[in-house]
């Protein structure tokens, strides 16, 4: 049989599943530190933008809805950073999202 990882290097010298697994703590810790326990509060906010819960149907609907997730998170990044300036990637990014719902409104 050919393909597949082992041909990439041998057995010994390729990462592992626990090797994935603390990379993705560490990358955690890392982002935690700056964003905060965002994720926490993310479907509280959710919640008060869709009292009587959302209906999704299209594929329109599910990129809108996408998108209006994707702005609640930067937007929830941005405030936990809010007493240190805010975070600039954050708030840009969101922006940049506000334009592509614009566009999906269209």
């Amino acid at each position: 049989m050919t393909g597949g990882a082992y041909e990439h290097g041998k057995a010994e010298e390729r990462k592992r599943a626990p090797d994935f697994m603390e990379e993705g703590a560490a990358t955690f810790r890392e982002r935690n530190k700056v964003y905060g326990n965002n994720y926490h509060t993310h479907g509280e906010v959710m919640m008060k933008l869709f009292p009587d819960g959302v209906e999704l149907k299209t594929v329109a609907d599910f990129n809108r809805f996408g998108i209006i997730n994707m702005k609640v998170a930067k937007l929830t990044r941005y405030c936990n950073n809010f007493s240190t300036g805010g975070h600039q990637d954050s708030i840009h990014d969101d922006g940049v999202y506000s334009f592509m719902l614009e566009e999906l409104d269209a």
